[in-house]
């Protein structure tokens, strides 16, 4: 990899971040439009453009803002980590799993496995094992967009990446050398305002509302978002929930998955928009349509930071996503398994009842953004921590916590590494997502 972070050393950036204009000249020569486009088109191309109109919608998501497009390309990120110099921490790390798509609105309060409501991490499609330093810095740029885009500061986002830093360092170091990485989590008792806040709403939500809003008399609604399937996906949709039964950590009886109706989703997610995304409506626990099961059955393609790390773990398909949640989430959602439509990998897991995804526009006040920020940092120090020597099947033989400690030899470095990195970064993303916009308007094929 380069030590020079795009025509700059980093130690000159360093020096320089608290000047770097949003309007700052790209750091990267690559055209981020071909680098997304590459991407998209090779979904056009698996789904035999079955799922273009996911895609159209997505362009109009990407186009939307800077922010939204930094969401979306994921991608993008981890191959400009590939010619970006690399962290000066990572090296004594080795590897970890990660989430691989680190941002804000990747966290939300739902109700774990035993019913209690927490505050997690809520996307792993894009999990894989690479460093932890990969993690803290998408997560690092997506806290300078979301900040800039709300209106904030260049003193309070500097505040507030020192924080995230800092709060991820102190509880790595909580970790290391005990186990409490396995069971802690953020419930309404450990958590910030807004994040209890959250956690409350899903405490109060019922089975019944989101049963209502999809589905009446065992069977899904007419919905411009719910697209009817013909009778061979069905077949193959009822064929995947019987695979996919077994694989969950709490499997379902056959009753249970006895499949009812089936819809393809439309319209859902940003970095997703492209990929099938089926909803199945199973029978649940009794025969009564009050406590069915809402199945969601979602594509999965390579995930984002494998080219950085093309060997790292061998586990493909569903069965990644899946297992990287249990991993990486405490409580996580217990009918997450895999199967495959089909000749189409999916994730399946529950579209829960009670998931409260967090907003950027919630985030508005600096004793908001402190708190959410540390709350955030503590999951993905919890995170990293879980997925290794303590869990079966992680592939990791070693303790990820430990080594991640020992690799922070200086968290005020590590602080002024993080703040040059996102800052510039996101200069990065705000010209890349100009430029979409620019081929979006002049009519360039998108994908």
């Amino acid at each position: 990899m380069s030590r020079w972070f795009g025509a700059v050393p980093l130690s000159v950036i360093a020096l320089a971040v608290a000047v770097v204009p949003a309007d700052a000249a790209p750091l990267l020569s690559r055209d981020p439009v071909a680098v997304v486009y590459a991407r998209d088109h090779a979904l056009h191309t698996a789904n035999g453009g079955a799922t273009d109109d996911d895609l159209q919608a997505r362009t109009t998501k990407l186009a939307a803002s800077a922010w939204g497009f930094f969401r979306g390309t994921s991608p993008l990120f981890y191959r400009d980590l590939g010619e970006l110099a690399p962290s000066a921490y990572a090296t004594a790390a080795g590897d970890v799993w990660i989430t691989g798509d680190a941002h804000l609105e990747n966290t939300g309060a739902d109700k774990g496995a035993d019913g209690t409501a927490q505050f997690q991490l809520t996307d792993t499609d894009d999990a894989w094992r690479g460093s932890w330093t990969w993690e803290l810095r998408r997560e690092a740029v997506s806290v300078v967009l979301a900040e800039r885009a709300n209106g904030r500061s260049a003193a309070k986002i500097t505040t507030d990446l020192n924080t995230l830093v800092a709060e991820y360092a102190q509880w790595i170091g909580k970790f290391h050398g005990t186990d409490d990485e396995l069971t802690y989590r953020l419930t309404a008792s450990t958590s910030s305002d807004l994040t209890e806040e959250l956690i409350d709403k899903a405490a109060g939500d019922k089975r019944s509302d989101l049963l209502a809003k999809w589905t009446s008399g065992g069977a899904f609604k007419s919905d411009p978002q719910l697209q009817a399937v013909s009778a061979a996906t069905r077949a193959d949709v009822v064929a995947a929930v019987a695979a996919y039964r077994t694989t969950a950590s709490a499997p379902l009886t056959a009753q249970a998955a006895t499949v009812k109706d089936v819809r393809r989703r439309l319209g859902a997610g940003t970095g997703s928009l492209g990929r099938y995304r089926w909803y199945a409506l199973v029978e649940g626990p009794t025969t009564s349509n009050a406590d069915d099961v809402l199945l969601e059955l979602k594509q999965e393609v390579d995930p984002a930071p494998k080219p950085l790390a093309p060997t790292a773990t061998s586990l493909t398909g569903g069965q990644r996503p899946a297992l990287a949640m249990r991993w990486l989430v405490n409580q996580s959602d217990p009918l997450a398994g895999w199967a495959s439509v089909g000749a189409t990998p999916v994730l399946v897991r529950e579209k829960s009842p009670f998931a409260e995804d967090l907003s950027i526009d919630d985030l508005d006040s600096s004793a908001v953004w402190d708190d959410s920020v540390r709350d955030v940092a503590r999951l993905l120090a919890a995170a990293h921590s879980r997925a290794d020597q303590d869990i079966a099947g992680t592939g990791l033989g070693y303790s990820a916590d430990a080594a991640i400690d020992g690799a922070i030899t200086s968290v005020s470095g590590l602080q002024a590494e993080t703040r040059a990195f996102a800052t510039g970064y996101a200069d990065q993303v705000t010209s890349d997502w100009q430029a979409y916009v620019a081929a979006k308007n002049a009519g360039r094929p998108l994908f």
